[in-house]
């Protein structure tokens, strides 16, 4: 039986393998983009299953569920916005099996009209992160036949805001942030926002 645990776990150890590559300061996190590639997994066949089900670390036959499960647990965080989009074009037939457990809202029709496909993308981005993402970061051309995305939005304010100051630091003044104490929480999430 899999679990959202399953998920999150499955989760860590693919932003641990991308991390392990990384050799500056970034952060990310695979959380966004597991449900994608879960969604993937479900319904594709022969190769390209096996190497999503190696990437996700979870069989391909419970991939779907996995991915839908993780998505509406990320989506009911206060504070955090989790969305996933699948574009196709016209011609582009899905497998109504696999297609019909997307979930709503997340399949659309691309036109073939860059400009008006670009628009619905926009909107989508700017709806599903309540404004954070105002544009969609994809390359739109007459001939492009599938366009997939997720979002994930995390809001937080601090609890104690920091306080800058200037601190010594080796012999110079430098600018720096503090806070209050040891063990300090310095955030707490925004509350849940309704979807538009």
């Amino acid at each position: 039986m899999h679990t959202i645990g399953t998920s999150v776990r499955a989760v860590n150890r693919l932003t641990a393998r991308w991390a392990a590559g990384i050799h500056e300061g970034t952060v990310f996190s695979a959380a966004g983009v597991w449900p994608l590639l879960a969604s993937l997994a479900d319904g594709a066949t022969g190769r390209a299953r096996e190497e999503l089900a190696e990437a996700l670390g979870l069989p391909a036959d419970r991939a779907g569920a996995a991915g839908w499960g993780l998505l509406t647990m990320l989506a009911e965080v206060d504070g955090l916005e989790a969305a996933l989009g699948l574009w196709t074009e016209r011609t582009v037939e899905l497998r109504e099996e696999w297609a019909a457990g997307l979930p709503p809202e997340a399949h659309g029709v691309l036109t073939g009209d860059p400009a008006a496909d670009r628009r619905a993308l926009d909107v989508w981005a700017a709806r599903r992160t309540g404004g954070a993402i105002e544009h969609m970061p994809a390359a739109l051309r007459p001939d492009t036949v599938l366009v997939l995305a997720t979002a994930l939005v995390l809001r937080t304010d601090w609890e104690v805001p920091f306080k800058g100051d200037l601190m010594p630091w080796r012999g110079h003044d430098r600018a720096g942030l503090t806070a209050p104490s040891p063990g300090w929480t310095p955030w707490r999430s925004r509350g849940r926002r309704a979807a538009r």
